[in-house]
């Protein structure tokens, strides 16, 4: 299955990191729960420690709460949960376009 990828700044240096090969089926009901809570657009239901802990289980626990807290981009803090979210609910090409908005469905930025 294809891989999902997100960067997130520690210690001053940019480290990526992507999905394990195995996702197990627990996080599909969190995953669920989530996608649900950003098509609300209740702005309480967002950014979350629950989501932000279940973007660091999807990502097999390579880093902590704090490290993605504290790493990620703000502007892409929401988009990023929401991606993931997708991913585990297996929306594989949603969860790429909404992380890379800038590319199309070839990965390529538009125009190339």
């Amino acid at each position: 299955m294809e891989s999902l990828a997100i960067t997130l700044k520690i210690d001053g240096k940019d480290k990526k990191f992507v999905t394990p090969d195995f996702i197990s089926g627990k996080l599909f009901r969190s995953a669920a729960v989530i996608a649900e809570d950003f098509e609300s657009n209740d702005n309480d239901r967002l950014f979350t420690e629950k989501q932000n802990e279940f973007v660091c289980n999807v990502f097999g626990n390579k880093f902590t709460l704090d490290d993605f807290e504290n790493g990620i981009d703000s502007r892409v803090a929401a988009r990023t949960i929401y991606a993931t979210a997708n991913y585990v609910l297996g929306n594989i090409a949603e969860a790429s376009a909404i992380l890379n908005p800038d590319q199309d469905l070839d990965g390529e930025e538009p125009g190339e």
